[in-house]
């Protein structure tokens, strides 16, 4: 084993990780052992594979959460092994670069842009070693995490709005009929106005969530006033909450001034009561309050329903995030998080907390 390819003893302050799943690809067999023994004596499982054909067919047998990958190594090089990687359905397990640096600069540019998670030169401290493989299996694992959670509430919103299409399909042949009076066949067309409303709601929501994710989200700021933003939420949802037996009131400084994007704002608003509606009962209460105080504006939206418990209030607002109670009746688990975008686009914040009604009070600040 040459120079370059020593490493450190990691001493008794090594980070320790249990569990992780590691792929170890070099050509030189004693670097091979001395990082399978510096990894297992840390609870980690290792495998290793003497260069880049081998590495790929374990990858094949089982997919590992991080391959150590050497850069230069006779045949099939790290770099193309790392873009074979980076080619899998997902994107491959994380990969740490294993490179002599200045031997190989240009190696370590192209294994950054096909995608390595970090890089590591030789000779490599243990320390340092355990450090990098921890966060990349942590960020690994957070990685697939997510993405799990994505596509249980792409699920969903599928599901949502499968509901709304299947009760337009009926709405459909209720208003076809002969046999309707003129107040059956105007509550039935309302009953379709604010079922298109809730399909709309989760396009718009889904498209938000998208524009958050991709960095692309932004307002445009224009004079107005509360009640100019609020007047199509009144329209919308006072025939909804009737529907659904609950008391919906809204009060306050409608004439406060404030200087916001008013479609985007609104939207905030209404995932807001929307999701209020969604988690108070029949004969409940839900209130809009407006409040300005300090060059701010404070949209409170407070229910009746069961609340949301303490332990929950801090992750409430994450991305495809729902609580027991999101859990209890479904729902995407976009409408807060979008809420939160939109204020932090707007310079502002959301929080929650009890409410006076005995259920959950939202408050979104925007300044004025």
């Amino acid at each position: 084993m040459t120079g370059a390819d020593r490493v450190s003893d990691a001493g008794p302050d090594s980070l320790v990780l249990g569990g992780g799943d590691i792929l170890v690809v070099d050509d030189f067999p004693d670097t091979v052992a001395l990082y399978e023994a510096l990894l297992s004596e840390e609870g980690h499982r290792v495998r290793t594979a003497p260069g880049g054909v081998e590495a790929l067919a374990k990858v094949e047998e089982r997919e590992p959460e991080l391959v150590l990958l050497d850069v230069s190594m006779p045949g099939m090089d790290g770099v193309e092994v790392l873009r074979k990687l980076r080619a899998r359905r997902g994107g491959g397990p994380a990969v740490l670069m294993l490179t002599a640096a200045r031997r190989e600069p240009h190696a370590i540019e192209a294994g950054l842009r096909e995608g390595a998670d970090a890089y590591l030169t030789k000779p490599i401290d243990g320390r340092e070693l355990l450090a990098r493989v921890r966060a990349a299996i942590e960020s690994f694992r957070l990685k697939r995490m997510y993405e799990a959670q994505r596509r249980d509430h792409i699920a969903m919103l599928v599901h949502d709005l499968r509901h709304p299409l299947s009760s337009l399909g009926l709405l459909a042949e209720v208003i076809e009929s002969e046999d309707l009076s003129p107040e059956e066949r105007k509550a039935a067309t309302v009953t379709l106005r604010t079922l298109c409303a809730d399909m709309a709601r989760l396009v718009d929501g889904v498209l938000a969530a998208s524009r958050l994710e991709a960095g692309l989200f932004s307002v445009e700021p224009r004079d107005t006033t509360a009640r100019a933003v609020l007047k199509p939420t009144v329209d919308v949802f006072s025939p909804i909450a009737t529907r659904r037996r609950v008391t919906l009131s809204f009060e306050g400084e409608l004439d406060v001034r404030l200087r916001a994007d008013a479609a985007k704002l609104r939207q905030a608003i209404d995932n807001l009561i929307a999701n209020a509606l969604k988690f108070t009962p029949k004969g409940g209460r839900v209130r809009l309050r407006i409040s300005s105080a300090s060059h701010e504006v404070t949209f409170e939206v407070t229910d009746s329903g069961p609340g949301i418990p303490a332990s929950e209030r801090a992750t409430i607002f994450d991305r495809y995030k729902q609580g027991n109670r999101g859990r209890a009746v479904g729902g995407s688990g976009l409408g807060l998080a979008i809420a939160r975008g939109i204020a932090e686009a707007h310079h502002g914040r959301i929080t929650v907390g009890e409410g006076d009604l005995g259920g959950a009070s939202f408050r979104l600040t925007v300044p004025a």
